[in-house]
């Protein structure tokens, strides 16, 4: 993204964590998300990585499943694939399961 817009990496770090910031207020928490996901028939969770650049502290973000450095995120969908929800962006290196439970008890 820094090399397509000519900025510095730090700056196109620094406009991704303010949007994300910003779509996370917005957002409903993981509360309303829930109560809304179960007025659904069904609800489909599932975890993407993120691909990020290496950091200095580069185990946690490691993704051994997809080989790259990355950001898990969970997102449940309602069955024809409406996002419900994200969650808070987890190291790469954070099974889908965890990180749905992590994702689940955060209010």
């Amino acid at each position: 993204m820094a090399a397509g817009f000519a900025i510095g990496t730090t700056t196109a770090w620094r406009h991704i964590r303010e949007s994300v910031d910003l779509l996370a207020t917005l957002a409903d928490d993981v509360n309303a998300a829930v109560k809304r996901a179960s007025q659904l028939a069904c609800t489909i969770v599932d975890g993407t990585l993120i691909p990020i650049g290496r950091v200095a502290d580069k185990r946690p973000s490691y993704s051994g499943e997809h080989k790259q450095h990355g950001m898990n995120v969970q997102l449940p969908a309602d069955p024809v694939g409406r996002l419900v929800w994200a969650s808070p962006g987890l190291p790469g290196a954070v099974h889908d399961v965890t990180a749905a439970r992590t994702a689940g008890s955060t209010p």
